[in-house]
């Protein structure tokens, strides 16, 4: 969803960068911590920058961590990424937070397709980031239900079909097994539109807002959400990772059932069961099978 710039935005914009065509723009409003400002631009041209506004004061006070984050992790990528472009702004009429970014160009991948030779060169980028640029700045595991506890299981094991019970549990006990085997930079959201693509080139990733120092196998199971389950084994530097990416593709289901349940369920369970039942089942047998043998 989008709408005009008030003038409040508009006069940190052009503060932070009078050039740009600001009142030409829009503000996105589709995050759920942040607003986008976009300026006008040329047809057929990108602009140069944009205006991320926190939506909360919680937002806003995490901006100078990633922006930290963002500035000592940039110069080891191939990949464009939302460099900062300005200072951290606190506490302005128009947002409690600011900073000028980056526009990074491009479009999300066709979804259930992928070079798994060109995904696994990024997670082995991401593997290849120095710990000292990013450990100062990267948070731990992001979910709070990564360890799974007692209510979540009885959550989804409600949800579940029955034959799909001992699935679930397999799952778990996969993820048990190899908790605290690896720690390495994770993006946190490696699919969609967080990574833009021209044609088949990855040109840039953005929303780096998750990016945490966990197991470096999520970052595959994060490509493997989109791309599709099938690129995990071609996709990983060795079989165990593969096996660790196939229990965080399991993970990601179950998690998604227990958020629907909690919420109130979905309007289409069946359709939702489709979706996750056989993500479910690769994981059991590519992931908890192989970690547990």
């Amino acid at each position: 969803m989008t709408r005009a710039p008030l003038s409040s935005e508009l006069d940190l914009a052009r503060r932070l960068d009078p050039a740009l065509a600001w009142a030409e723009g829009f503000v996105e409003e589709g995050g759920d911590d942040h607003l986008v400002l976009v300026p006008g631009a040329r047809p057929g041209a990108a602009p140069a920058a944009v205006l991320r506004l926190a939506r909360r004061p919680e937002v806003a006070a995490e901006l100078e961590r990633r922006v930290g984050f963002l500035r000592a992790v940039a110069p080891h990528l191939s990949w464009a990424s939302p460099e900062p472009l300005s200072e951290v702004i606190l506490d302005h009429e128009a947002a409690p937070g600011a900073v000028l970014q980056r526009f990074v160009i491009g479009g999300a991948h066709a979804p259930h397709e992928g070079d798994p030779a060109v995904l696994r060169s990024v997670v082995e980028a991401l593997a290849a980031v120095p710990s000292a640029a990013w450990e100062p700045f990267a948070t731990g595991p992001y979910v709070s239900t990564a360890r799974w506890d007692e209510a979540g299981r009885e959550t989804v094991l409600g949800v579940l079909p029955p034959e799909a019970r001992g699935t679930a549990e397999a799952i778990w006990d996969g993820l048990a097994a190899i908790e605290g085997e690896a720690a390495g930079l994770v993006h946190g959201d490696l699919a969609g539109h967080n990574m833009r693509w021209r044609h088949t080139e990855l040109i840039g990733v953005i929303d780096w807002d998750h990016a945490s120092e966990w197991d470096p196998a999520i970052n595959l199971s994060h490509l493997a959400l989109w791309h599709g389950v099938q690129i995990v084994g071609p996709a990983s530097p060795d079989a165990r990772y593969a096996a660790r990416a196939a229990l965080w593709v399991g993970h990601h289901a179950l998690f998604r059932l227990r958020r629907a349940a909690e919420d109130g369920g979905v309007r289409r369970w069946e359709r939702l069961l489709r979706k996750t039942l056989p993500r479910l089942e690769f994981a059991a047998v590519s992931g908890a099978r192989e970690v547990l043998a």
